[in-house]
C-alpha cells in the first residue's frame, strides 16, 4: 500500500514538474521562427538571434522551470541563474574542465561560457528545481534582527548559492551514471529499430495527454538523445534541437554521420493536428442530436480551428478520452503509427511548440523551397486517410455505444459566456475554498492545482461551469481544461486566495 501511495503521490510532482517545463518551451517558437524566416530570406543576422537561444537552453529550463515551481517568482528566476553559474564553475573546478576539454564535446560542454559536464536541459532543470525549493522553503524565513536584512527573499538566492556550490561537489560523481542511462537509452532510440522507437514515442506521448505528463516524456527526446557534431565541432543532442542546428547550417537532407533523420520525434503530429482530429470534430457534430448541434458546433469547430492552426489538441481531446476509453486508445495507436509511417517515408519536419499549420508552414514548406528535404507533403499523403479513418470511426463508435460526446447530452454550460472572474470565483468554492488549495498554475489548455484534501472537491461542478475534462492526479493534484483561458483564470484565482 506504502508504495501505491508514493507512485500517487509521484504523479502529483510529475505533474508539477511538467506544468514549469511549459514555460521555458514556450520560448522556443520565437526561436524557431527566427531560424526557418532567416533561412527562408538569407538574413543570418536573424537566425543568429533564433540560434543563441538553442544554444543556452539550460539557462533557459533553469529559469523557467524555477518560475513554474515558485508561483512566477522574479527571486526564484534570480535564483537560478546564480544556481547554474555557481553549479557550473564548481563542477569546472573539481574536474579541471578546460574551454578546450568542453569544444571537443563528448561528457563535456561550455555553458553561459563556463566549461563543464554535458548535461543539457537537465543540468538547467536540476538547477531551476533546487531554485525553486529554495524559494518555497526559504522566502518566509525571519533570521535575527541584527541579519535582518538578509530575512525573506533575500535569503533565497543566498541558501540557493550555497546549496549550489554543495550540489557541484557532488554532481561529478553522479552525473556519471546517469549520463551512462542516457546513452544507452540514446543507443536504443537511435538504434537500427528507429520504426518502432517512432511508434512508441508516438503512442506514449497521447496516451499520457490526460494526466498532462507528455510533458514529461517528451523533453528528453528532443533535447538529450541523440549526438550531432556542428560544423565548429560542439556536440549537440536531441532531435528538435539537432533539426534546427542543421537547418542554420544547411544540411539540406537533415542526417549525418552521427544523426539520421532529424524530426523523426516531432513530424508525426502532422497528419493528426491538420486532418485526424479534426475530422473527429466533424464526426460527434454529425453525431450530436439535432436540438444540440449549434452547441456541439461552437465547442468542436473551435476546437477544431485551435489544433488545426496552432497543434493544441487538448479541447479536442478531452472531449472524448474520458467518455470513450476505447477512442482514447485507438487515438493513441493512430499517434503511433503517424509517427512511424512519416519516419519511414523519410520526412523531416520540425516544429518548434505543437504540429500545427503555423509550424507546418514554417518548418515544412518555406524550408524546402530553399531545397531542405523536409518531404512536406508526406503529413497530407498521410493526414488524408487518416481522417477519414477517424471521421468513420469516431461515427461508428459514438453511435453503437452512445457516447456522450458534445450535443448528445443535456448538459449546456458554455464556460466562454462567463468572464474570467466569475469563473474563478466558482472555481474557488467548488475547489473546497481558499484554505484548501494549496497552489494555482496553469500550462497551455488546464488549471493545474495542488489542494489539501481532494474528496472536497466537487468534481460533477466543475464539469457544470463547462470545463472539458477533469482529472484528478495523485492524492492532491487536479488538472481542469478550460482551452486557453486556463492561464487567465489561474492568474484570477491567484490574485484572489493570494498564492
Amino acid at each position: 500500500m506504502s508504495l501505491i501511495s508514493g507512485f500517487v503521490k509521484s504523479l502529483s510532482k510529475l505533474s508539477m514538474i511538467g506544468r514549469a517545463l511549459m514555460l521555458p518551451i514556450s520560448l522556443l517558437p520565437a526561436a524557431g521562427l527566427l531560424l526557418a524566416f532567416g533561412d527562408k530570406f538569407h538574413l543570418p543576422l536573424m537566425m543568429n538571434a533564433g540560434g543563441v537561444i538553442f544554444d543556452n537552453l539550460p539557462m533557459l529550463f533553469a529559469i523557467g522551470s524555477a518560475v513554474g515551481l515558485a508561483s512566477e517568482s522574479g527571486i526564484a528566476a534570480l535564483s537560478a541563474a546564480v544556481s547554474v553559474f555557481v553549479t557550473n564553475i564548481t563542477i569546472s573546478t573539481v574536474l579541471s574542465i578546460t574551454p578546450e576539454m568542453a569544444s571537443q564535446g563528448g561528457k563535456y560542454a561550455m555553458v553561459v561560457g563556463i566549461p563543464t559536464l554535458q548535461m543539457g536541459v537537465f543540468g538547467g532543470l536540476i538547477c531551476g528545481i533546487l531554485a525553486a525549493w529554495c524559494y518555497n522553503r526559504f522566502h518566509t524565513m525571519q533570521l535575527p534582527e541584527f541579519l535582518g536584512f538578509f530575512s525573506g527573499k533575500r535569503f533565497v538566492a543566498i541558501a540557493t548559492a550555497f546549496l549550489s556550490f554543495l550540489m557541484g561537489l557532488l554532481l561529478p560523481y553522479v552525473w556519471q551514471h546517469i549520463q551512462a542511462g542516457i546513452d544507452a537509452l540514446s543507443v536504443v532510440v537511435n538504434g537500427d529499430n528507429q520504426a518502432a522507437s517512432t511508434f512508441i514515442f508516438g503512442l506514449v506521448e497521447r496516451a499520457l495527454i490526460p494526466l498532462g505528463l507528455h510533458h514529461i516524456w517528451y523533453p528528453s527526446f528532443w533535447y538529450s538523445f541523440g549526438d550531432y557534431t556542428t560544423q565548429a565541432g560542439q556536440v549537440i543532442h536531441g532531435d528538435q534541437t539537432i533539426w534546427f542546428k542543421m537547418l542554420e547550417e544547411g544540411v539540406k537532407s537533415f542526417s549525418s554521420d552521427t544523426y539520421q533523420n532529424a524530426g523523426k520525434f516531432m513530424q508525426g503530429e502532422f497528419p493528426l493536428m491538420l486532418f485526424a482530429l479534426p475530422a473527429a470534430c466533424l464526426a460527434m457534430y454529425h453525431e450530436a442530436h439535432t436540438k444540440n448541434k449549434k452547441i456541439a458546433a461552437g465547442i468542436l469547430f473551435s476546437a477544431a480551428l485551435t489544433c488545426f492552426l496552432t497543434g493544441i489538441t487538448e479541447p479536442v481531446e478531452f472531449t472524448f478520452i474520458f467518455v470513450a476509453p476505447i477512442l482514447y486508445v485507438f487515438n493513441a495507436i493512430m499517434a503511433g503509427l503517424a509517427y512511424m509511417t512519416m519516419y519511414l517515408l523519410h520526412a523531416h519536419i520540425a516544429k518548434s511548440f505543437s504540429a500545427g499549420f503555423i509550424d507546418y508552414l514554417s518548418f515544412g514548406i518555406l524550408p524546402s523551397f530553399n531545397g531542405y528535404k523536409t518531404n512536406f507533403l508526406n503529413a497530407i499523403i498521410i493526414g488524408i486517410p487518416m481522417g477519414l479513418i477517424y471521421y468513420f470511426t469516431f461515427r461508428f463508435v459514438i453511435r453503437r455505444f452512445d457516447v456522450k460526446t458534445p450535443g448528445r447530452t443535456e448538459v449546456t454550460a458554455n464556460a466562454d459566456e462567463k468572464s474570467d472572474s466569475e469563473l474563478a470565483t466558482e472555481i474557488i468554492t467548488l475547489l473546497g475554498g481558499a484554505h484548501n488549495i494549496d497552489s494555482v498554475g496553469s500550462c497551455i489548455t488546464r488549471l493545474r492545482l495542488e489542494v489539501a484534501k481532494s474528496e472536497v472537491v466537487d468534481r460533477d461542478g466543475l464539469n457544470g461551469l463547462g470545463a472539458r475534462g477533469v482529472v484528478f492526479v495523485g492524492d492532491n493534484g487536479i488538472q481542469v481544461i478550460f482551452g486557453a483561458r486556463a492561464q487567465f483564470i489561474a492568474q484570477t484565482m491567484s490574485t484572489m486566495i493570494g498564492k
